[in-house]
Protein backbone atom coordinates (compact mmCIF):
# COMPACT_ATOMS: atom_id res chain seq x y z
CA UNK A 1 0.00 0.00 0.00
CA UNK A 2 1.43 3.37 -1.06
CA UNK A 3 1.21 6.01 1.64
CA UNK A 4 0.13 9.42 0.42
CA UNK A 5 2.42 12.30 1.30
CA UNK A 6 1.02 15.80 1.65
CA UNK A 7 3.43 18.58 0.62
CA UNK A 8 3.12 22.15 1.86
CA UNK A 9 5.36 25.19 1.41
CA UNK A 10 6.02 27.64 4.27
CA UNK A 11 7.58 31.04 3.57
CA UNK A 12 8.89 33.32 6.34
CA UNK A 13 8.76 37.07 5.74
CA UNK A 14 11.40 38.63 8.02
CA UNK A 15 10.53 42.14 6.89
CA UNK A 16 14.21 43.05 6.50
CA UNK A 17 14.17 43.85 2.79
CA UNK A 18 12.07 46.36 0.89
CA UNK A 19 11.45 43.49 -1.52
CA UNK A 20 10.14 41.14 1.18
CA UNK A 21 6.52 41.42 0.06
CA UNK A 22 7.47 40.74 -3.56
CA UNK A 23 9.23 37.55 -2.45
CA UNK A 24 6.13 36.47 -0.53
CA UNK A 25 3.95 37.11 -3.60
CA UNK A 26 6.37 35.15 -5.80
CA UNK A 27 6.23 32.13 -3.46
CA UNK A 28 2.45 32.25 -3.23
CA UNK A 29 2.04 32.44 -7.03
CA UNK A 30 4.54 29.64 -7.63
CA UNK A 31 2.79 27.33 -5.15
CA UNK A 32 -0.56 28.08 -6.80
CA UNK A 33 0.95 27.12 -10.15
CA UNK A 34 2.25 23.82 -8.68
CA UNK A 35 -0.98 23.26 -6.71
CA UNK A 36 0.99 23.04 -3.47
CA UNK A 37 -0.42 24.28 -0.18
CA UNK A 38 1.17 27.54 0.93
CA UNK A 39 1.60 29.24 4.31
CA UNK A 40 3.04 32.71 4.89
CA UNK A 41 4.32 33.83 8.29
CA UNK A 42 5.57 37.32 9.10
CA UNK A 43 8.02 37.64 11.99
CA UNK A 44 9.19 40.71 13.87
CA UNK A 45 12.92 41.14 14.56
CA UNK A 46 14.35 43.45 17.20
CA UNK A 47 17.35 44.72 15.28
CA UNK A 48 19.61 45.88 18.12
CA UNK A 49 22.85 45.22 16.25
CA UNK A 50 23.91 43.75 12.94
CA UNK A 51 26.10 41.05 14.45
CA UNK A 52 23.17 39.18 15.99
CA UNK A 53 20.77 39.77 13.12
CA UNK A 54 21.44 36.45 11.36
CA UNK A 55 21.11 34.43 14.57
CA UNK A 56 17.94 36.29 15.56
CA UNK A 57 16.37 35.76 12.12
CA UNK A 58 17.25 32.06 12.24
CA UNK A 59 15.73 31.65 15.70
CA UNK A 60 12.48 33.35 14.69
CA UNK A 61 12.35 31.46 11.39
CA UNK A 62 12.72 27.99 12.88
CA UNK A 63 10.29 28.79 15.66
CA UNK A 64 7.66 29.71 13.08
CA UNK A 65 8.43 26.73 10.85
CA UNK A 66 8.07 24.24 13.71
CA UNK A 67 4.93 25.73 15.18
CA UNK A 68 2.36 23.53 13.40
CA UNK A 69 4.37 20.35 12.83
CA UNK A 70 2.97 16.99 13.88
CA UNK A 71 4.96 14.01 15.11
CA UNK A 72 4.95 12.60 11.56
CA UNK A 73 5.92 15.87 9.85
CA UNK A 74 9.22 16.41 8.08
CA UNK A 75 10.48 19.96 7.75
CA UNK A 76 12.65 20.03 4.61
CA UNK A 77 15.18 22.81 4.02
CA UNK A 78 17.46 23.41 1.02
CA UNK A 79 20.88 23.70 2.72
CA UNK A 80 23.62 22.52 0.37
CA UNK A 81 27.28 21.53 0.48
CA UNK A 82 28.55 25.13 0.22
CA UNK A 83 26.41 26.06 3.23
CA UNK A 84 28.15 23.24 5.11
CA UNK A 85 31.56 24.57 4.13
CA UNK A 86 30.68 28.07 5.33
CA UNK A 87 29.27 26.75 8.61
CA UNK A 88 32.40 24.72 9.41
CA UNK A 89 34.69 27.65 8.55
CA UNK A 90 32.65 29.91 10.86
CA UNK A 91 32.98 27.30 13.61
CA UNK A 92 36.76 27.21 13.11
CA UNK A 93 36.86 31.00 13.29
CA UNK A 94 35.08 30.84 16.66
CA UNK A 95 37.44 28.15 17.96
CA UNK A 96 34.65 25.58 18.28
CA UNK A 97 35.12 21.94 19.28
CA UNK A 98 33.45 18.89 17.80
CA UNK A 99 29.97 20.23 18.59
CA UNK A 100 30.52 23.20 16.28
CA UNK A 101 32.63 21.37 13.71
CA UNK A 102 29.88 18.85 13.04
CA UNK A 103 28.25 21.64 11.04
CA UNK A 104 24.78 21.20 9.58
CA UNK A 105 23.18 17.83 10.25
CA UNK A 106 21.29 16.00 7.53
CA UNK A 107 18.57 14.85 9.93
CA UNK A 108 17.47 16.12 13.33
CA UNK A 109 14.65 15.21 15.66
CA UNK A 110 12.46 18.18 16.61
CA UNK A 111 10.04 18.52 19.50
CA UNK A 112 7.44 17.47 16.91
CA UNK A 113 8.51 15.79 13.71
CA UNK A 114 11.90 15.90 11.99
CA UNK A 115 14.15 18.34 10.17
CA UNK A 116 15.81 16.90 7.06
CA UNK A 117 18.24 18.48 4.59
CA UNK A 118 18.44 16.21 1.52
CA UNK A 119 20.52 18.62 -0.60
CA UNK A 120 23.63 18.70 1.64
CA UNK A 121 25.41 16.30 -0.73
CA UNK A 122 25.08 18.75 -3.64
CA UNK A 123 27.10 21.91 -4.26
CA UNK A 124 25.53 25.25 -5.07
CA UNK A 125 26.93 24.98 -8.62
CA UNK A 126 25.22 21.61 -9.11
CA UNK A 127 21.88 23.00 -7.91
CA UNK A 128 22.18 26.06 -10.15
CA UNK A 129 22.96 23.80 -13.11
CA UNK A 130 19.87 21.70 -12.35
CA UNK A 131 17.68 24.79 -11.97
CA UNK A 132 18.89 26.21 -15.29
CA UNK A 133 18.44 22.89 -17.09
CA UNK A 134 14.80 22.63 -15.99
CA UNK A 135 14.20 26.40 -16.33
CA UNK A 136 13.31 26.87 -12.68
CA UNK A 137 12.83 30.37 -11.35
CA UNK A 138 14.31 31.67 -8.11
CA UNK A 139 15.03 34.92 -6.30
CA UNK A 140 18.38 36.17 -5.00
CA UNK A 141 18.27 37.96 -1.65
CA UNK A 142 20.24 41.18 -2.18
CA UNK A 143 21.62 40.96 1.36
CA UNK A 144 23.60 37.86 0.33
CA UNK A 145 26.11 40.18 -1.36
CA UNK A 146 26.69 42.23 1.81
CA UNK A 147 30.12 41.13 3.05
CA UNK A 148 29.68 42.90 6.39
CA UNK A 149 28.14 39.58 7.43
CA UNK A 150 30.74 36.89 8.14
CA UNK A 151 28.98 34.16 6.17
CA UNK A 152 28.76 36.36 3.06
CA UNK A 153 32.44 37.32 3.42
CA UNK A 154 33.39 33.65 3.46
CA UNK A 155 31.05 32.92 0.53
CA UNK A 156 32.40 35.66 -1.76
CA UNK A 157 36.00 36.16 -0.63
CA UNK A 158 37.23 32.94 0.99
CA UNK A 159 35.41 30.03 -0.65
CA UNK A 160 36.45 30.95 -4.25
CA UNK A 161 40.12 30.98 -3.15
CA UNK A 162 39.81 27.62 -1.43
CA UNK A 163 38.00 26.01 -4.34
CA UNK A 164 40.50 27.51 -6.78
CA UNK A 165 43.31 25.72 -4.96
CA UNK A 166 41.38 22.62 -3.85
CA UNK A 167 38.29 22.07 -6.06
CA UNK A 168 37.02 19.19 -3.89
CA UNK A 169 37.29 21.03 -0.58
CA UNK A 170 33.49 21.19 -0.25
CA UNK A 171 33.26 17.39 -0.29
CA UNK A 172 36.25 17.03 2.04
CA UNK A 173 34.82 19.41 4.63
CA UNK A 174 31.41 17.72 4.37
CA UNK A 175 33.11 14.38 5.07
CA UNK A 176 34.92 15.83 8.10
CA UNK A 177 31.65 17.29 9.39
CA UNK A 178 29.99 13.88 9.11
CA UNK A 179 32.87 12.25 11.04
CA UNK A 180 32.48 14.92 13.75
CA UNK A 181 28.75 14.13 13.90
CA UNK A 182 29.54 10.46 14.55
CA UNK A 183 32.07 11.39 17.24
CA UNK A 184 29.59 13.81 18.81
CA UNK A 185 27.07 10.97 19.02
CA UNK A 186 29.58 8.92 21.02
CA UNK A 187 30.29 11.89 23.30
CA UNK A 188 26.55 12.43 23.82
CA UNK A 189 26.04 8.80 24.81
CA UNK A 190 28.97 8.95 27.26
CA UNK A 191 27.72 12.27 28.66
CA UNK A 192 24.26 10.80 29.28
CA UNK A 193 25.79 7.92 31.27
CA UNK A 194 28.03 10.22 33.33
CA UNK A 195 25.19 12.72 33.84
CA UNK A 196 22.93 10.02 35.27
CA UNK A 197 25.73 8.95 37.63
CA UNK A 198 26.27 12.45 39.12
CA UNK A 199 22.66 13.70 38.98
CA UNK A 200 20.97 14.83 42.21
CA UNK A 201 17.42 16.12 42.54
CA UNK A 202 15.82 18.19 45.30
CA UNK A 203 12.37 19.80 45.01
CA UNK A 204 12.38 19.45 41.20
CA UNK A 205 15.72 21.26 41.06
CA UNK A 206 18.35 19.11 39.38
CA UNK A 207 21.94 19.47 40.52
CA UNK A 208 25.24 17.68 39.94
CA UNK A 209 27.29 15.98 42.63
CA UNK A 210 30.71 17.58 43.06
CA UNK A 211 32.35 14.44 44.46
CA UNK A 212 31.11 12.50 41.42
CA UNK A 213 32.43 15.10 38.96
CA UNK A 214 35.85 14.98 40.61
CA UNK A 215 36.14 11.30 39.67
CA UNK A 216 35.92 12.13 35.95
CA UNK A 217 38.70 13.24 33.63
CA UNK A 218 38.69 16.88 32.56
CA UNK A 219 37.27 15.97 29.16
CA UNK A 220 34.44 13.82 30.52
CA UNK A 221 33.69 16.38 33.23
CA UNK A 222 33.34 19.21 30.70
CA UNK A 223 31.29 16.91 28.49
CA UNK A 224 28.81 16.36 31.35
CA UNK A 225 28.66 20.08 32.13
CA UNK A 226 27.86 20.92 28.50
CA UNK A 227 25.05 18.35 28.48
CA UNK A 228 23.75 19.82 31.75
CA UNK A 229 23.60 23.31 30.23
CA UNK A 230 21.94 21.90 27.11
CA UNK A 231 19.23 20.12 29.13
CA UNK A 232 18.54 23.40 30.93
CA UNK A 233 18.23 25.10 27.50
CA UNK A 234 21.12 27.44 28.30
CA UNK A 235 23.98 28.24 25.92
CA UNK A 236 27.29 26.52 26.62
CA UNK A 237 29.81 28.58 28.61
CA UNK A 238 33.09 29.43 26.90
CA UNK A 239 36.28 27.50 27.66
CA UNK A 240 37.42 30.35 29.93
CA UNK A 241 34.09 30.37 31.75
CA UNK A 242 34.19 26.58 32.10
CA UNK A 243 37.56 26.80 33.81
CA UNK A 244 36.28 29.58 36.10
CA UNK A 245 33.25 27.46 37.03
CA UNK A 246 35.53 24.64 38.13
CA UNK A 247 38.07 26.76 39.98
CA UNK A 248 35.83 29.39 41.59
CA UNK A 249 32.62 27.47 42.23
CA UNK A 250 33.24 23.73 42.32
CA UNK A 251 36.61 23.87 44.08
CA UNK A 252 35.66 26.59 46.57
CA UNK A 253 35.94 25.81 50.29
CA UNK A 254 33.48 23.22 51.56
CA UNK A 255 31.70 25.69 53.85
CA UNK A 256 31.39 28.33 51.12
CA UNK A 257 28.31 29.02 48.99
CA UNK A 258 29.91 30.47 45.84
CA UNK A 259 27.84 32.03 43.07
CA UNK A 260 28.91 32.72 39.48
CA UNK A 261 26.47 35.06 37.76
CA UNK A 262 25.80 34.92 34.02
CA UNK A 263 23.21 36.71 31.90
CA UNK A 264 19.77 35.60 33.13
CA UNK A 265 21.10 32.71 35.21
CA UNK A 266 23.64 31.78 37.88
CA UNK A 267 25.66 28.73 38.85
CA UNK A 268 25.78 28.00 42.60
CA UNK A 269 27.22 25.41 44.91
CA UNK A 270 25.88 24.22 48.24
CA UNK A 271 27.77 21.50 50.05
CA UNK A 272 28.45 18.66 47.56
CA UNK A 273 26.15 19.88 44.78
CA UNK A 274 26.20 22.53 42.07
CA UNK A 275 22.98 24.09 40.81
CA UNK A 276 22.15 25.92 37.58
CA UNK A 277 19.43 28.47 38.27
CA UNK A 278 17.63 30.84 35.94
CA UNK A 279 17.08 34.23 37.55
CA UNK A 280 13.32 33.80 37.31
CA UNK A 281 13.59 30.67 39.47
CA UNK A 282 15.24 32.59 42.32
CA UNK A 283 12.28 34.95 42.74
CA UNK A 284 9.79 33.09 44.92
CA UNK A 285 6.13 33.94 44.46
CA UNK A 286 4.72 32.35 47.59
CA UNK A 287 1.31 30.80 47.30
CA UNK A 288 -1.40 31.11 49.90
CA UNK A 289 -2.18 28.21 52.14
CA UNK A 290 -4.17 25.49 50.39
CA UNK A 291 -6.74 23.31 52.10
CA UNK A 292 -6.93 20.01 50.28
CA UNK A 293 -10.40 19.23 48.93
CA UNK A 294 -9.59 15.81 47.51
CA UNK A 295 -7.92 16.95 44.28
CA UNK A 296 -5.51 14.39 42.85
CA UNK A 297 -3.08 17.09 41.72
CA UNK A 298 -2.07 20.39 43.34
CA UNK A 299 0.07 23.05 41.66
CA UNK A 300 1.94 25.42 43.95
CA UNK A 301 4.26 28.43 43.60
CA UNK A 302 3.31 29.29 40.03
CA UNK A 303 3.36 25.61 39.00
CA UNK A 304 6.97 25.14 40.12
CA UNK A 305 5.84 22.53 42.64
CA UNK A 306 3.27 19.84 41.84
CA UNK A 307 1.94 17.40 44.41
CA UNK A 308 -0.12 14.29 43.92
CA UNK A 309 -2.28 13.34 46.93
CA UNK A 310 -4.72 10.48 47.51
CA UNK A 311 -6.26 8.52 50.40
CA UNK A 312 -5.58 5.28 48.51
CA UNK A 313 -2.99 3.44 46.47
CA UNK A 314 -3.49 5.80 43.51
CA UNK A 315 -0.15 7.58 43.97
CA UNK A 316 2.35 5.28 42.34
CA UNK A 317 5.71 5.15 44.17
CA UNK A 318 4.60 7.76 46.70
CA UNK A 319 7.39 9.77 48.34
CA UNK A 320 5.71 9.39 51.72
CA UNK A 321 2.62 7.93 53.36
CA UNK A 322 1.01 9.70 56.33
CA UNK A 323 -1.30 7.83 58.69
CA UNK A 324 -4.02 10.29 59.61
CA UNK A 325 -7.80 10.53 60.11
CA UNK A 326 -9.73 10.31 56.84
CA UNK A 327 -11.87 13.27 57.89
CA UNK A 328 -8.86 15.38 58.87
CA UNK A 329 -8.32 18.90 57.57
CA UNK A 330 -5.26 18.67 55.28
CA UNK A 331 -3.36 21.91 54.75
CA UNK A 332 -0.43 22.55 52.39
CA UNK A 333 1.77 25.57 52.93
CA UNK A 334 5.34 26.87 52.79
CA UNK A 335 7.85 27.89 55.43
CA UNK A 336 6.71 31.50 55.43
CA UNK A 337 3.25 30.37 56.64
CA UNK A 338 4.62 28.50 59.65
CA UNK A 339 5.18 30.05 63.10
CA UNK A 340 8.82 31.14 63.44
CA UNK A 341 9.23 29.21 66.70
CA UNK A 342 7.68 25.96 65.38
CA UNK A 343 9.59 22.80 66.23
CA UNK A 344 9.22 19.28 64.89
CA UNK A 345 10.41 15.80 65.83
CA UNK A 346 11.02 13.75 62.67
CA UNK A 347 10.00 10.12 62.89
CA UNK A 348 12.83 7.95 64.18
CA UNK A 349 14.82 10.82 65.65
CA UNK A 350 15.31 11.91 69.24
CA UNK A 351 14.08 15.33 70.33
CA UNK A 352 12.54 18.17 68.40
CA UNK A 353 14.30 20.79 66.31
CA UNK A 354 13.38 24.07 64.69
CA UNK A 355 12.34 24.04 61.02
CA UNK A 356 15.36 26.18 60.16
CA UNK A 357 17.76 23.68 61.74
CA UNK A 358 16.06 20.70 60.13
CA UNK A 359 16.26 22.24 56.65
CA UNK A 360 19.97 22.78 57.25
CA UNK A 361 20.47 19.21 58.52
CA UNK A 362 18.69 17.78 55.48
CA UNK A 363 21.07 19.76 53.23
CA UNK A 364 18.39 21.82 51.49
CA UNK A 365 20.05 24.66 49.56
CA UNK A 366 19.12 28.10 50.98
CA UNK A 367 17.33 29.21 47.80
CA UNK A 368 15.16 26.07 47.85
CA UNK A 369 14.01 26.26 51.46
CA UNK A 370 11.05 28.50 50.67
CA UNK A 371 9.85 25.92 48.11
CA UNK A 372 9.52 23.02 50.53
CA UNK A 373 5.82 22.05 50.82
CA UNK A 374 4.70 21.37 54.38
CA UNK A 375 1.70 19.18 55.21
CA UNK A 376 -0.43 20.00 58.26
CA UNK A 377 -3.05 17.58 59.58
CA UNK A 378 -5.70 19.27 61.73
CA UNK A 379 -3.26 22.15 62.26
CA UNK A 380 -0.40 19.88 63.33
CA UNK A 381 2.77 19.68 61.22
CA UNK A 382 2.90 16.21 59.68
CA UNK A 383 5.60 16.34 57.01
CA UNK A 384 8.04 18.29 54.91
CA UNK A 385 7.41 16.68 51.53
CA UNK A 386 10.42 14.80 50.21
CA UNK A 387 12.39 15.34 53.41
CA UNK A 388 10.89 14.10 56.66
CA UNK A 389 7.72 13.11 58.49
CA UNK A 390 6.74 14.25 61.96
CA UNK A 391 5.19 12.31 64.80
CA UNK A 392 1.58 13.46 65.01
CA UNK A 393 -1.41 12.75 67.20
CA UNK A 394 -4.11 10.48 65.76
CA UNK A 395 -7.24 10.46 67.93
CA UNK A 396 -9.73 9.33 65.28
CA UNK A 397 -10.79 5.69 65.11
CA UNK A 398 -10.88 5.73 61.28
CA UNK A 399 -7.28 6.14 60.20
CA UNK A 400 -6.36 6.26 56.53
CA UNK A 401 -3.17 6.47 54.57
CA UNK A 402 -2.50 9.74 52.77
CA UNK A 403 -0.15 9.04 49.83
CA UNK A 404 1.92 12.04 48.72
CA UNK A 405 4.19 12.28 45.68
CA UNK A 406 6.29 15.22 44.54
CA UNK A 407 6.13 15.22 40.74
CA UNK A 408 9.24 15.95 38.70
CA UNK A 409 9.33 18.53 35.93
Amino acid sequence: MIKRIAVFAHHINHGLSENAQCWSDFCADYCRHLQVGFTLTKVQLNKKNRISLEALAREKRYHALQKNLSEQSCLVTAHHQDDQLETVLLALKRGSGITGLQGIQGRQTLSSGFLIRPLLVFSRAQLEEYASLFQLQWIEDESNSNQDFDRNFIRHSITPLLKGRWPSIGKSVARSAFICQEQQQILDELAAQDHAAVLYSCLNQQALTVSGLKLLSVGRRNNVLRLWFKLQQIDYPSATQMQAIWQNVVLAKNDATPIMQFKNYSLRRYRDHIYLLKDQDIAINRSEKIYWQGQSLLSLANDRIQLQLAFSEQCEAADMVINCPKDAQIEICFRSHLPTNLRCQPTGRQGSRSIKKLLHEYHVAPWLRDLVPFILVNGELAAAVGLWQCQITNESSEIGQLHIKLLND
